[in-house]
């Protein structure tokens, strides 16, 4: 009896020890489960002010994304024009349970590999079927600590808007990024690096060497693109909050000149998740060209 109650603690004590470490365990990449579906994105623009004068004003909400699922996993995603019409649309290909590409109809593609439950390499692919980006991960323990972007000598601006969008995130509108980050519109280099530091399950901080953007004030809520595809063919989108747990109250992009961009985050949520997420943005380069706006982004859940 003796011998059979110290067999019982024992396999209690594994088991302990195994939920806990489970229960600590990074999300494996490329699997995108959330416990809420993204039906549809809609985006409502307000106010833009130019050193001082408003010059664009629109306040009627407007669907930009519509999601389609084929049980847990995104089947596809429609993308619309201010008026309506339909932009793009993205088909998602798994094997099993993982993403390995994304098919845009425009004829671009980016296709996924990967190490263990890891990211290894995404690749950006022309209609031609020629490689033009491509993206290497680097680990520290289970989180993205590096990612190496290399340029090939087909690739052409948009691919340079990627990684211009990409370096926000979702934190600015499309509206916004068009006049955003001059000199990674005009990067020239074969390849760089972009580095991530955390604190807790968080990204604290992305440098690539010349602009750092800095992340504070998250929530305890629920990032709905946490653990989704970092890199989506529509608009060439790169998408760095798919890294974060929570969602920031607070980014700051610099370039250790003049520019700063600040964007301050205030959100509603449905239970654990964002219902609308309010984006004010304070762009300033000195005395050359300064502008705010502020947008809204609301989710609609299945």
């Amino acid at each position: 009896m003796k011998k059979l109650s110290v067999l019982l603690s024992t396999i209690l004590a594994v088991a302990i020890v195994v939920i806990s470490f489970t229960s600590c365990e990074e999300p494996e990449a490329g699997v995108y489960k959330p416990k809420k579906k993204i039906s549809k994105i809609f985006e409502v623009n307000t106010v833009v002010v130019t050193n001082g004068d408003e010059w664009w004003e629109e306040n009627v909400e407007r669907l930009v994304e519509d999601w389609e699922w084929d049980g847990s996993k995104v089947a596809s995603i429609t993308y619309y024009w201010s008026d309506g019409e339909v932009d793009g649309k993205e088909e998602y290909i798994y094997e099993g349970d993982r993403l390995v590409k994304i098919q845009c109809d425009s004829g671009y593609y980016v296709e996924y590999s990967y190490l263990d439950k890891k990211f290894d390499k995404i690749k950006f692919y022309n209609p031609a079927g020629i490689l033009e980006l491509e993206l290497v991960f680097q680990y520290n323990k289970e989180k993205v600590s590096a990612i190496t972007f290399h340029f090939y000598d087909d690739m052409d601006k948009s691919v340079i808007r990627m990684i211009e969008r990409g370096f926000v995130g979702k934190l600015i509108s499309k509206e916004g990024v068009k006049i955003v980050s001059k000199k990674i519109a005009t990067q020239s280099k074969d390849s760089f690096v972009m580095n991530f530091s955390y604190e807790g399950d968080n990204i604290s901080l992305i440098t690539d060497g010349e602009y750092t953007l800095t992340f504070s004030n998250y929530d305890a809520r629920t990032n709905i693109y946490f653990n989704f595809y970092p890199l989506r063919v529509y608009e060439l989108t790169y998408d760095t909050s798919i890294f974060s747990k929570n969602n920031p109250g607070k980014s700051i992009l610099r370039d250790g000149s003049t520019f700063e961009r600040v964007t301050t985050n205030t959100y509603t949520y449905d239970g654990k998740f964002p219902l609308t997420i309010q984006s004010h943005v304070v762009h300033n380069e000195g005395n050359d060209f300064n502008y705010e706006f502020t947008f809204t982004t609301r989710f609609e859940y299945k």
